[in-house]
């Protein structure tokens, strides 16, 4: 008899998500266009056929009155209208579901069962309703099983939480379009089984809500700006205003997604209009807490029905996309006493745990629950043996969901997500892998709007004639190639060496080493690396089995690092793979997930495992075999995902230090050593532990009640924010003896201002960002002598978050860093004077030794400019195409630039006098 394969459906308001696997085999995400959430809207073209995910989504730009984003909030109202012909809820919903069926089946596990999950308060005419849809996607024998007994399955069974019979859990799922919470207990008996003792929820709350909230408060800044255009936004009268009320929507969900890894995010506005919109964290929090109170209080609500103490919560498990905003765990941790525990993509665990049940549940069927009425074509459906909640009856049929307030745009579909990722993108961190960059950014805005301007005025010289004068329109062109010119003109040539385009079809990366150019593309479901002299001449070839969605390149030591994020060649994990520098010889290849890179020493690496849960722990790793030289394991608990809490110890790199500090970005160096020393901070407990980076054993340890999100060890020091708990309400530096952890000063701040990062700027001197809570015009970057404790410096900013900068051997590229650039840039000397001011369009794309690379724009397209941080010298700009580089990276002269064209060139740098 063949082992049944099961097929698993979390089918959701904003996603869907589904598993499938077999006892004795581990489970399987199905993938939807390289993402394992599938969109949940439907789109019905004008043929009479529905589409549904991102191809539903992409179809709904041109006509959104035919598009559905969230069938399952509809299931109450029978038929719904898309475009001209209303279509029954049922095929709505059996469109996502064949999707899912054509997939399973695709992927060689053709499912011969089906487990269907659902809210938990969905009466019998609802889940009727659910098993129409089934049975109409072809589903064939299909079982339901309650959405919470599914969550507490994964809970139990798959993160491994302790419930013990009678032990209750508690389930928190915030997801697009609706809150659920339930109390689910172990039932204390022989079976152990989950019973569910309470439900609760609100269907008017979700995270298209927190959308809305956002996108009204932008709405305030648009319409004081341009009431026109925030008109058609909010009040669309025609398709183009539609599909930009679409596209908006979309860019405010991508921004808030983006805010729970980073502290600020760009909002582009349909029509390139120049406002330049950003939301920063602060205000994601300020708009969503009100809506995150109320999801807390009904799941106090929720725990006490159910007769718990919240205390005595076994676990309390996050799951639902929007449950990944850290204000949720804080206030439930605030509100409870529990800790929360959130899954790093918490749109699975249904899915998961669902299929867990099916493949170990062994209940007799005739213990189920009674089906519904029988349909007529509807295949007998068997439910999950567990009773619907005695604390709230079921009722045939709910009222539909409200709708939203007259005043704010309606719920609209959000855009589609980037291929799943395990490891979380935290912001710029040493070592970290930041995202490819959006095009929106301020150099490009400034570009756009600039040259637009040209365009206007060449147009409309003559309306412009008597206020500008007859040569307007000429005047300023020429003086915008005047500044484009002062950019990217004079100094010494780049001379190109080779060049070699690379595949558009996969993902591509460059990487430079002493004496070697090397480039690697995704080619035919493999990653081809090719080593290649400064005058191209080759040096060796090898090809890994790697096809990742994107690649990084790390030179270390005698080692080249192949980080590929969701390699379809492995299952969709996160890879690193190691090759021979010298020869390219694959060394080994294994997934990477939850792995951050703290420092290498020689062919060995320090990193951070981070999984939030059991496995959390500072590694030894040798880089020439994969293999862990010491592990030393960290507390058992959730991290919020911008707090790292393991560091290398720096000092100023004067060549007599084991160790070195990676790269931020493959290409942004610091002028930084490593010393023999890691410390490692339990947050929670406000300790810390200094080991020994050779063997892991602890140097010394005690209190260190430092901010695991702004902080660093530089100068036998640990420098950081203070916690909560040292200095609540002020934001204080501080820093503590690496020796003793004794504190050695401390600098209090006004209360207006908060430390938003903290890292080395120079010999003896660390650098925080500081933002102010009021004043528009004092965010700024102070420097501390590390030896006194004394401010020696400050610069004054124009942006209000993401300072960042990177020291050279003799000064410092200081500017805004939201993705794998230093925006605006300028070029400061270690007392804080500018060197070179900043110009034009320009961003820093790599930093090394006393060399940057700079992007700038030009009327044709992006040139490359490196600077001399010593002297100011730069070069003459290089010409990279019309499109943004996409990578560039240093190794002494050499220097290999990846363009948006994909074709890499192999530069050599002159002297820059």
């Amino acid at each position: 008899m063949h082992t049944p394969v099961w097929l698993a459906v979390d089918l959701g308001t904003t996603h869907t998500v589904a598993v499938v696997g077999r006892q004795g085999q581990e489970p399987r995400s199905l993938l939807f266009d390289g993402s394992p959430l599938l969109p949940s809207g439907v789109y019905l073209d004008a043929d009479g056929e529905l589409h549904t995910g991102r191809d539903a989504q992409r179809l709904a730009a041109a006509e959104p009155a035919r598009f559905e984003p969230h069938p399952k909030r509809r299931i109450d109202e029978g038929t719904v209208l898309l475009g001209d012909r209303e279509i029954p809820v049922e095929e709505l919903l059996a469109t996502g579901l064949r999707r899912v069926a054509d997939a399973a089946t695709a992927s060689g596990q053709q499912p011969t069962e089906t487990v269907l999950t659902y809210p938990a308060d969905w009466g019998p005419v609802r889940r009727a309703a659910l098993e129409r849809a089934a049975a109409t996607a072809g589903l064939g024998r299909v079982r339901l099983l309650a959405e919470p007994i599914a969550a507490a399955t994964y809970c139990a069974d798959i993160l491994g939480h302790e419930i013990p019979r009678g032990g209750a859990v508690a389930i928190f799922d915030f997801g697009g379009g609706t809150f659920d919470v339930a109390v689910v207990r172990r039932e204390d008996d022989d079976t152990g089984r989950f019973r569910t003792l309470a439900v609760g929820g609100l269907d008017d709350l979700g995270g298209l809500d927190v959308d809305m909230a956002l996108t009204a408060h932008l709405g305030r800044i648009v319409a004081g700006r341009d009431p026109e255009l925030w008109q058609r936004l909010s009040e669309p009268q025609t398709t183009a205003d539609l599909r930009d009320r679409l596209a908006f929507w979309g860019e405010v969900r991508a921004a808030k997604e983006m805010l729970s890894r980073t502290s600020t995010a760009p909002v582009a506005l349909p029509g390139h209009n120049p406002m330049g919109l950003h939301l920063t964290r602060d205000e994601l929090q300020s708009l969503a807490d009100p809506l995150v109170s109320r999801a807390v209080d009904e799941t106090r609500r929720t725990v006490e029905r159910a007769g718990v103490d919240p205390g005595g919560l076994a676990a309390l498990l996050l799951v639902g996309g929007s449950s990944r905003m850290p204000l949720v765990a804080t206030r439930l941790h605030a509100r409870l006493g529990v800790a929360p525990a959130v899954p790093e993509q918490p749109e699975l665990p249904v899915a998961f745990g669902a299929l867990r049940f099916a493949l170990t549940d062994q209940a007799d069927p005739a213990a189920s629950s009674p089906p519904a009425t029988p349909q007529a074509g509807v295949p007998t459906v068997t439910y999950a043996p567990f009773p619907q909640p005695h604390s709230q009856p079921q009722v045939p049929s709910q009222p539909p969901f409200p709708q939203p307030s007259p005043s704010l745009p309606p719920h609209a579909p959000m855009t589609p997500q980037a291929p799943y990722q395990p490891s979380v993108y935290t912001g710029p961190l040493p070592g970290q892998r930041a995202p490819k960059r959006t095009r929106i950014l301020a150099s490009v805005l400034s570009a756009v709007v600039l040259m637009a301007v040209a365009v206007v005025v060449v147009l409309n010289s003559v309306e412009w004639g008597g206020v500008l004068g007859d040569n307007a329109a000429g005047d300023l062109l020429e003086g915008l190639a005047d500044n484009i010119d002062d950019a990217t003109g004079g100094g010494p040539e780049l001379t190109l060496g080779y060049e070699q385009q690379l595949g558009a079809d996969g993902a591509s990366a460059v990487a430079a080493a002493d004496g070697l150019a090397i480039l690697a593309e995704v080619v035919d479901g493999q990653t081809a690396v090719t080593a290649v002299t400064p005058a191209g001449e080759p040096v060796w070839s090898a090809t890994v089995d790697l096809e990742p969605t994107e690649l990084f390149l790390t030179v270390v030591g005698d080692v080249l690092l192949i980080d590929a994020t969701a390699s379809a060649t492995d299952e969709g994990q996160n890879m690193r793979a190691a090759l021979a520098l010298d020869g390219g010889e694959v060394l080994w290849k294994r997934p990477w997930i939850d792995r951050n890179d703290v420092a290498y020493y020689g062919n060995a690496a320090v990193i951070e495992q981070r999984t939030g849960f059991e496995d959390n722990a500072v590694i030894r790793v040798d880089l020439t075999t994969g293999e862990e030289v010491w592990k030393e394991t960290g507390p058992y608990d959730l991290f919020i995902i911008d707090e790292y809490r393991v560091r290398a110890a720096t000092v100023w790199d004067e060549g007599d230090s084991p160790g070195a500090v990676p790269p931020n970005s493959n290409a942004l160096y610091d002028h930084l050593a490593a010393t023999d020393r890691i410390v490692e901070l339990l947050p929670d407990e406000g300790t810390g532990i200094v080991r020994d980076a050779a063997d892991g054993d602890t140097v010394t340890s005690g209190d260190l009640p430092v901010n695991s999100e702004y902080w660093t060890v530089f100068d036998d020091l640990v420098i950081g924010k203070a916690n909560e708990a040292t200095s609540p309400g002020r934001s204080t530096l501080i820093a503590h003896s690496l020796g003793d952890l004794g504190e050695a000063w401390r600098i209090e701040l006004d209360v207006a201002f908060s430390i938003q990062h903290v890292k080395a700027c120079g010999p003896h001197l660390v650098c925080a960002a500081l933002d102010h809570t009021t004043a528009d015009d004092q965010y700024q970057t102070i420097a501390v002598d590390t030896q006194t404790g004394e401010q020696v410096w400050k610069v004054g900013v124009e942006w209000s978050v993401d300072d960042h900068w990177y020291s050279t051997s003799s000064g410092l590229v200081h500017g805004d860093q939201v993705f794998d650039t230093v925006d605006s840039a300028q070029i400061l000397d270690f007392e804080g004077r500018q060197v070179v001011e900043g110009e034009l369009f320009t961003s820093a794309i790599a930093v090394r030794g006393d060399r940057a690379a700079m992007e700038v724009s030009t009327m044709g397209g992006w040139d490359v400019v490196v600077i001399d941080t010593a002297t100011g010298e730069r070069s003459a700009g290089y010409d990279v195409g019309a499109d943004l580089p996409e990578h560039a990276a240093f190794a002494g002269d050499l220097l290999v630039v990846l363009g948006g064209d994909l074709k890499a060139r192999v530069l050599t740098v002159p002297e820059l006098a």
